[in-house]
């Protein structure tokens, strides 16, 4: 009878340590934030975007290396922000599953560049995909840790071989 007691005591500590479920605090941040980054990109706010960004945060962009630390991420955004004009943002929250001052938001994005805009070749004037951040309350606010996208837009496909030169008769 004394182990059965244990073996309660043990199961309900273990239960009570558990992080307390922040989903819906960080989704409320992470909404809120995710409403102003499209009206930033349209205005060029680099310092702004980075400032939803963890001092050490990453961010991993398509077909880039890493970039790490609210300066190179600045810096990102800054380059990002010359093309003019700029596209049109939306950031759409699909999950958002908060542990203590951890949060992981899973969602879409899609852009879009108005028409006539000059973009660079081979750039889409509209594109859409998917992402996931990592995120941290760090002294009461929510801010980026980590930061992954890619395209739905599939990648061009290589040019087939040409034929193979044609075998010698004898």
């Amino acid at each position: 009878m004394r182990l059965h007691h244990y073996l309660l005591f043990l199961a309900t500590m273990a239960f009570a340590c558990q992080p307390a479920d922040t989903s819906a605090g960080a989704k409320q941040a992470i909404d809120a934030a995710n409403a102003q980054w499209p009206k930033l990109t349209s205005s060029g706010h680099a310092d702004s975007i980075a400032e939803f960004y963890a001092a050490d945060a990453v961010i991993s962009p398509p077909n880039m290396a890493s970039m790490k630390g609210k300066d190179a991420i600045r810096a990102f955004f800054a380059t990002l922000n010359t093309m003019d004009p700029k596209p049109t943002l939306t950031l759409r929250a699909v999950t958002v599953v908060g542990s203590g001052p951890m949060a992981v938001e899973s969602g879409r994005w899609n852009w879009a560049y108005p028409a006539g805009a000059k973009l660079p070749p081979g750039m889409a004037a509209v594109d859409s995909g998917k992402y996931i951040v990592r995120w941290a309350e760090q002294n009461g606010k929510w801010v980026i840790v980590d930061d992954i996208w890619n395209s739905d837009t599939p990648l061009p496909t290589a040019p087939p071989p040409p034929p193979a030169p044609a075998g010698r008769r004898r």
